[in-house]
């Protein structure tokens, strides 16, 4: 079997990030996957591990994790979704990417355990996710890695990655999303979310809303694990939770010291030092909640022996790189990327632009999912100046017409052009743009990998040194 081979076989299982819907019960998902490890001889159980959900952050709080215990000398695991270029970017060793020859050895083991387990009737249907799940814990087992880092798919109690028993379960941040899955209200996605937490356990969370952190503190309860919080320095938003015996106290705090176009300068309380002039070239204050929830995190994993220092900390924090996360690749005018895909995250991507650069006019390049609060996110945009309306390569993108109609409805003021794909979008932002203004292109990161590829074609060194192979 080759690379190509390998990939069609992943891709024949049902795909429900390229257009499927969820048509049966998810309470199979964990069954199915622990059956093939179990056929595998239960590989994840070889090496520790940090499950990381949430709506927002997860990424780049897995990012950050995995790069200070890198640089703290640790052999490690990263298993992210989705991809933004190739199958591989979703699982890498100690940053690199599984190469495609790994996948068409390993895939081959997978796929007989995979025909053991259907032969038996037992469950429905595989589906791709459970496949590639299956395939990074075994890849991170062949290749003798210590510490799996390990960003959970949608939810986190029926999620496959869900078989595992980490040493710090981790929830970043709760807003509304895939609602038609995980309930319409933050208690109940929360309570999703919270289903990682395990027995006796740890669970860190950067949730700022008082119904979020009290459903994840119930579960925490119920499960009598320990719960530890982390916040700005200046406000608690569940202080009268916290006053009421419900919640526990923030324990670690940030404050923002400085920051550019480049980086963040930070500080850090936590409940045993202080960690001044901290550094992570990743813009947007929504990145120090990040950046605080992974070092509660490290300092949790540290109490069960997994070892680094202050200086990995640092060098581990100033050297990550994440994708597609207000990431410049142009300047004059300048252009960033980002994948902001819900309301909260639009709202916040467009506090952090203007807070961190100067510009004239704003111009989005937008393409959305259907399945997303549409409305919400389109109202986030109603004081931008100008909305290019495409439709990224997914057959879950809504139709431009049907995006069109949305915004004339909740942002009637901005003025709107249209683009059958994203590269006509980004080439008509130039043309429309002076060197003063700033475009940026959002709305999923499906539409942002286009853009980043747009990008490295027209000569852009980072968004082209990014890109290791195009699967899709």
């Amino acid at each position: 079997m080759n690379y190509k081979e390998a990939l069609a076989y992943i891709y024949s299982f049902t795909d429900y990030e390229r257009g499927s819907s969820y048509t049966r019960d998810r309470t199979e998902n964990q069954l199915r996957v622990s059956a093939v490890l179990d056929l595998l001889g239960n590989p994840h159980r070889q090496y520790s591990s940090t499950l990381i959900a949430g709506t927002k952050g997860k990424g780049s709080t897995a990012a950050l994790i995995e790069r200070v215990l890198r640089e703290a000398g640790l052999r490690t695991g990263l298993y992210t979704q989705p991809d933004l270029h190739t199958f591989r970017e979703r699982m890498r060793v100690n940053g690199h990417l599984i190469s495609e020859e790994e996948v068409a050895k390993l895939i081959p083991e997978i796929q007989a355990a995979v025909e053991t387990v259907e032969a038996r009737h037992e469950f429905g249907p595989f589906i791709t996710y459970e496949i590639g799940t299956a395939l990074a814990f075994l890849f991170f087992y062949r290749q003798q890695i210590e510490h799996a880092v390990v960003e959970v798919g949608l939810g986190g109690r029926l999620d496959a990655t869900n078989i595992l028993q980490p040493l710090v379960s981790v929830i970043t941040s709760i807003s509304y999303d895939h609602m038609h899955i995980l309930g319409d209200t933050l208690a109940k996605i929360a309570t999703e979310k919270a289903g990682i937490i395990k027995p006796n356990g740890i669970i860190v969370t950067s949730a700022q809303s008082p119904e979020a952190l009290l459903a994840i503190a119930a579960v925490s309860r119920q499960r009598q694990a320990r719960m530890v919080r982390i916040g700005p320095a200046e406000s608690d938003p569940a202080q009268t939770d916290v006053d009421a015996g419900q919640l526990p106290v923030v324990s670690y705090r940030y404050r923002p010291e400085s920051h550019n176009e480049e980086k963040q300068r930070f500080t850090i309380w936590t409940p045993e030092s202080t960690y001044a002039d901290l550094e992570i070239p990743l813009v947007g204050r929504y990145q120090l909640e990040n950046a605080t929830v992974a070092l509660a995190t490290l300092e949790e994993l540290r109490r069960q022996g997994v070892v680094w220092d202050e200086d990995a900390l640092r060098r581990g924090f100033a050297a990550v790189h994440w994708p597609a996360r207000i990431e410049v690749v142009g300047h004059n005018p300048t252009i960033v990327v980002d994948g902001a895909h819900n309301a909260d995250s639009v709202q916040k991507m467009l506090q952090a632009l203007r807070t961190t650069f100067t510009f004239h006019r704003l111009i989005v390049v937008l393409s959305l999912k259907r399945d997303k609060d549409l409305a919400r996110i389109v109202r986030a945009l109603a004081d931008v100046d100008m909305v290019i309306v495409t439709r990224m390569n997914n057959p879950t993108a809504i139709a431009i017409e049907a995006l069109q109609e949305l915004l004339a409805e909740h942002a009637p003021h901005v003025a709107v052009y249209t683009a059958k794909e994203s590269n006509e979008a980004m080439n008509l932002a130039l043309d429309l743009a002076d060197g003063s203004d700033l475009i940026c292109a959002t709305g999923s990161l499906y539409l942002a990998a286009e853009a980043l590829r747009w990008a490295a074609a027209r000569g852009d060194e980072r968004a082209a040194a990014e890109i290791e192979g195009v699967d899709h």
